[in-house]
């Protein structure tokens, strides 16, 4: 693979580092720290700081430059963070990863991060690019894999050890892009560009976290994905859009041509074709930051769900990416709100002023009756979505929302299913990451249980686009996951009342003594749904305000 950039400098292998400046100082610049810019510094919530990572996209010996053919494989549906995401292989860094020896690269930020990518790129999929490997047998890369991954030998010792080095020149770079703030792990990603060696071929090892890897040519990876057979974060997408171009002389250019390869976190998330999540600031519970707003575009209609930030500068960050899909030509038909919480619902009329403003009508809002009855007076609901109703959007390609009504978390709560493309918008039935919080008398356990288990009984679930967090690409998994820990948290709840304990704080101190006591009191309440559950299947019998005991009869 020979790679030029924008000034004409040949990017391949053989490239003397005194040539590969221009990359260098983009590093350079690109370590200042990512400034706030219009966030309202008063009213942000903590946000994770991200940890440093780096990722190889492979490119296979000999291939198509027009189209080039690339590795890349599917996340551990285990996995709790982006469990079933296509990726390139990759992880975070380790501080040993500056140890190891990178000839022709005198930056050792840029030095460690070479490290880091091909660390994890050999941990992951056997591949080990460094120099000197080209004499390693089979056996003997399994052997230095085998030491590494049982750490008889760190990376740097193991390089040593056996006389190899890496070399700057095998490695281009091509952006580092930042996990947006919604994430509950965020981390700085470099991206580097890397031919396979000839006689290695990648393949998913025993300890990686990755369950399966194929090579496919770029063009067609994002053409799966256009169709919604699978599901990838935006610097996999953009990697793969750039590729499918071909590896032109302005490659490097090209992939460095979004703000978003040069650390500015990422605000329109398209995890799925005509999905935009767009994350926005909200004074939601932790450990969420951030509540997603998400827009369901055809070619000719919009639907708005759930813009729920009170504060100006994420209204108008909102605005302007709605107005963009205005401009191609589309009509917001709706403002969908899922349920009646305020970080859902209080950028509605914010919304609808710059709609009044710059387009000259505000945009009907629709909800559960519910919902609306518990909004009045605060925001105006023209119209009520029914159980069962669907949305179908007019234009390209055809979308069919299915409404479900699925309460429990709140009374008037709403999930909208895609049965052609197995999306679900869960609202904040199912989010990315933490838990849900039901808390009476809006919340209601038993009820939030039976929808659960109305969503687990859905065709053809591919995806679940929650209310926090980011997508949940493996929805049965997660699901069951959800169902078997309330009903293990309930045991554990119906034996401590059973031997006397009788309070929900008392229970709390006793059954959730995996959760920090800051969050006792919103545990306390998930505890009084339990028990109020309870109770209405005759286990338990409240006998005042704050006590229950156990009735006696079976479970």
């Amino acid at each position: 693979m020979t790679v030029k950039d924008s000034g004409g400098l040949d990017w391949s292998a053989d490239i003397p580092v005194r040539r590969r400046e221009p990359w260098l100082a983009l590093h350079t610049k690109m370590k200042e720290p990512i400034r706030a810019g219009a966030l309202d510094a008063g009213k942000m919530p903590a946000l994770q700081i991200p940890k440093d990572a780096a990722a190889i996209i492979l490119v296979r010996p000999d291939t198509d430059p027009t189209n080039p053919e690339i590795f890349w494989a599917r996340r551990s549906t285990k996995l709790a963070f982006l469990g079933g995401f296509y990726a390139f292989p990759g992880g975070q860094r380790e501080p040993s990863d500056i140890e190891a020896p990178v000839r022709h690269c005198n930056d050792p930020e840029t030095a460690a991060m070479i490290s880091c990518g091909a660390r994890e790129l050999f941990e992951e999929v056997g591949v080990l690019l460094a120099r000197g490997a080209q004499t390693l047998t089979i056996g003997q890369r399994a052997s230095l894999l085998d030491d590494l991954e049982s750490k008889r030998l760190a990376w740097p010792e193991l390089l040593n050890l056996y006389g190899l080095h890496l070399d700057a020149s095998d490695f281009t770079f091509v952006g580092r892009w930042v996990t947006p703030p919604f994430a509950p792990r965020r981390f700085d990603t470099w991206f580097f560009l890397a031919d396979c060696p000839a006689k290695q071929q990648p393949r998913i090892t025993e300890d990686s976290e990755l369950e399966s890897g194929e090579w496919i040519r770029a063009g067609d990876a994002y053409e799966r994905w256009q169709r919604s057979e699978v599901i990838a974060v935006p610097p996999v997408l953009h990697a793969l859009k750039t590729l499918a171009a071909g590896l032109t002389a302005d490659l490097v250019e090209r992939f460095l041509s979004v703000p978003q390869a040069r650390r500015e976190p990422t605000r329109r998330i398209e995890f799925y074709p005509n999905y935009i999540c767009f994350p926005v600031r909200t004074p939601t519970k932790p450990p969420a930051t951030h509540t997603n707003c998400y827009l369901v575009y055809t070619s000719r209609e919009i639907l708005v769900i759930d813009p729920g930030s009170p504060y100006e500068d994420e209204q108008l960050a909102l605005a302007d990416c709605v107005d963009d899909l205005i401009s191609q030509g589309r009509t917001v038909r709706e403002i969908i709100l899922t349920h009646v919480h305020p970080d859902h619902v209080a950028g509605v009329d914010g919304l609808n002023e710059h709609f009044t403003q710059k387009h000259g009508a505000a945009v009907p809002v629709a909800a559960h009756r519910l919902t609306a009855e518990s909004l009045k007076n605060q925001v105006s609901v023209n119209r009520f979505v029914e159980d069962d109703e669907v949305l179908k959007l007019n234009g390209e390609p055809a979308i069919r929302l299915r409404a479900l009504y699925t309460p429990g978390h709140a009374r008037g709560h709403f999930c909208f299913y895609d049965e052609r493309t197995g999306a679900l918008i869960s609202g904040d039935n199912i989010v990315g990451f933490g838990s849900v919080l039901i808390d009476p008398p809006e919340g209601n356990m038993r009820e939030y249980l039976d929808s659960l288990r109305t969503m687990r009984l859905l065709p053809n679930l591919s995806v679940l686009f929650g209310g926090h967090g980011p997508a949940v690409a493996n929805p049965y998994e997660k699901i069951d996951e959800y169902i078997s820990h309330r009903l293990q948290r309930e045991e554990l709840i119906l034996a401590a009342v059973r031997e006397g304990t009788s309070s929900p704080r008392e229970i709390v101190e006793r059954v959730y003594t995996d959760v920090s006591p800051k969050a006792h009191a919103m545990a306390a309440r998930a505890v009084l749904a339990h028990l109020e559950k309870l109770e209405a299947e005759g286990l338990v019998l409240q006998t005042s305000e704050d006590a229950y005991r156990a009735t006696g009869a079976a479970v």
